[in-house]
């Protein structure tokens, strides 16, 4: 892959043309050197200009979110009115028409199927399909701009050869960084990792691509140099062609198996591979590059600090959550569920905090070896390893209430006689898993068929990672919509809330919490959390619970004990969940959903529909899109 030293080779002087195509199949003769170095330093500003404009939008968003939550903590609900309206019509057409919407009408995160079985991804957002475009385009724009005066086959090809490799190692830079857990643009922008995974994803096409056709570039004057039986011997025996010849392979296989149906069919199996092809792609242009001492030397190298870094930060956080010299490490719990549901429960050998709204990756070994898995972190305790200050009652043992008593079914009970010693001093992360294919079922399955549908093993987890979009506590009303096993996203949220809340710590003063399910079963999941929510000071006067369940048996299971706890049959209509809660905000709006990809697109319509005539409303989407 050529580089960006050296100087263009007269073109025309050779005797025959064996000799002249000679000249541009080895090397830098014919490349474009300091055509390649103008257009990768266009590239590299274009990409810090557009980084440092979402960085300055981040900072005014979060300057904004920060006087909004100081000046409101002390407001009443009246003086919070003027957080509530919007001031900016202009904004609030942003957010509408860019930031929030789909390429279309609504379609967004529901999966694309051509059947039951076979799914082809999701759709990403206009703003995402602006940013990949223009990034597209550009890359094919610099890859074309040849000079097509010397109209001389080989000087074309040698110079399309330097510009695609030069192009496909500077796209590696960030391909590698976009795919790590702590990829440090996460903070600094606020973006989540499921759009830098979108992004990922497309730098990886263009890598691949290009790579292929400097390959095939090199192998065209190759041929017309002498024949294609040379041309092969060379990438056989010839180290520095061999090297090159195994990154181009290792990345041609990383799109063949990369495709969504592929990828969600095979997850665990197109993980692993994926892994070790990457790993041979990276090989294989470092020793291409190293070999003939290349001036991309700087930027792979660069490629393998930061992967080198990334796996040694997960290791850390790995070991520093698990292992304890005095408390060991890390045990496991996990309880079968009605609704085909785990609950998995690690509880950590320390005291740990744990955000509100983060993820975890989860680590089986008995099931899955190294694999692990995100999930969002439903519950935690005690409750001060979420806020800073816990409740009084946070250390005491669940007292069901009346309001979810009579119609959730009893979960299975607490194990505590495997929980370590003083364990109410440690922290206990629990999450919901629901149990579909691979390691789910698996897991659901092996509890399912242990004694008291719970199985007991050694597990640990990655993380937290923070989801780094609008925080919550900075808003005077919070609509939570969840579907599913997407209630995980907003449990501890909604926790957090009510006990700073009730601390004057955060202005809001109005949580709606909408869950739809399929069943009354799926309500057992979260039922003892629940309880503890709604033993928290002050909820009655702040959080207002809706249950939607879609499917229930009979019209019995159905009953609302309360005002503030209201159960619907039928499937849950965002839009008419927002009509009634809009009217009695209290400040700025937030509307959040986690669930799945057909109902977060619903409840993103919804709320887009409502943006700009009035309210204050900013929308957030917790999704895993792989």
């Amino acid at each position: 892959m050529e580089g960006h030293s050296g100087h263009l080779v007269p073109r025309g002087n050779y005797s025959t043309n064996e000799t002249y195509v000679y000249a541009y199949s080895r090397g830098l003769s014919g490349v474009n050197v300091p055509r390649d170095v103008l257009f990768t330093r266009i590239i590299l500003v274009s990409t810090i200009g557009v980084a440092f404009f979402l960085f300055c939008g981040r900072i005014a968003q979060l300057s904004h979110a920060y006087l909004r939550h100081i000046s409101s903590l002390t407001a009443s609900k009246r003086e919070q009115n003027f957080w509530s309206i919007e001031d900016s019509q202009l904004w609030a057409n942003i957010k509408k028409h860019v930031l929030y919407a789909p390429i279309g009408s609504k379609r967004h995160n529901r999966e694309i199927q051509l059947s039951s079985a076979i799914n082809v991804g999701t759709l990403p957002s206009r703003f995402q399909t602006i940013l990949i475009v223009l990034y597209v385009a550009s890359q094919i724009a610099y890859c074309a701009l040849l000079d097509y005066d010397e109209n001389v086959k080989a000087a074309l090809v040698a110079e399309l050869r330097g510009r695609s490799g030069t192009l496909a190692v500077l796209n590696m830079v960030p391909l590698f960084i976009l795919a790590g857990r702590n990829n440090p643009l996460i903070p600094l922008l606020r973006i989540s990792f499921d759009t830098y995974n979108l992004l990922h994803r497309w730098l990886g096409r263009i890598v691949v691509i290009e790579s292929i056709v400097h390959t095939v570039a090199w192998g065209v004057n190759a041929v017309d140099e002498t024949n294609v039986s040379d041309m092969l011997d060379r990438l056989c025996n010839t180290p520095f062609f061999a090297w090159g010849l195994v990154g181009t392979v290792a990345m041609t296989f990383l799109l063949v198996h990369s495709p969504s149906p592929i990828r969600h069919a095979f997850y665990e199996t197109f993980i692993h591979l994926h892994q070790l092809a990457a790993l041979l792609a990276f090989l294989g242009v470092y020793y291409h590059i190293k070999l003939d001492v290349l001036p991309q030397m700087p930027w792979i190298t660069a490629i393998g600090i930061f992967w080198l870094l990334d796996r040694t930060a997960r290791l850390g956080r790995l070991l520093y959550l698990n292992f304890s010299l005095k408390r060991g490490s890390t045990s496991l719990v996990v309880q079968a569920l009605p609704g085909e549901a785990c609950k998995v429960t690690f509880h950590l050998p320390k005291r740990v905090h744990v955000p509100a709204g983060s993820h975890v990756y989860a680590y089986i070994p008995a099931l899955s070896l190294w694999m692990s898995h995100p999930f969002s972190v439903a519950w935690v305790d005690p409750s001060s390893s979420v806020t800073n200050q816990g409740y009084i009652d946070n250390d005491k043992p669940p007292k069901y209430s009346a309001d979810l008593e009579k119609q959730l079914p009893m979960p299975p009970s607490n194990h505590t006689d495997f929980l370590p010693a003083n364990s109410t001093q440690l922290t206990s992360v629990s999450l919901i898993v629901a149990a579909r294919k691979g390691m789910t079922r698996k897991l659901y399955n092996k509890a399912l068929s242990s004694p008291n549908s719970t199985y007991l093993t050694t597990g640990f987890i990655e993380g937290p990672y923070a989801s780094h979009p609008s925080d919550p506590a900075t808003y005077g009303t919070a609509i939570l919509f969840s579907a599913g096993a997407g209630i995980t996203h907003h449990m501890l949220t909604v926790r957090d809330l009510l006990t700073r809340a009730s601390q004057g710590r955060v202005p809001t003063q109005k949580i709606y919490l909408i869950w739809s399910v399929r069943s009354t079963e799926h309500l057992s999941w979260v039922r003892e959390w629940m309880d503890s929510i709604l033993r928290l000071p002050g909820r009655r006067d702040i959080l207002t619970i809706q249950l939607f369940v879609s499917k229930p048996k009979s019209s019995r299971e159905i009953v609302s004990p309360s005002a503030t706890v209201q159960m619907f049959p039928g499937r849950c209509r965002p839009n008419v969940v927002l009509d009634e809660a809009i009217p009695n905000r209290v400040g700025a709006t937030l509307v959040s959903v986690c669930g799945p990809g057909a109902f977060a697109d619903e409840v993103r319509d919804a709320a887009r529909r409502r943006i700009g005539r009035g309210a204050v409303i900013d929308f957030v989407e917790e999704a895993f899109t792989w």
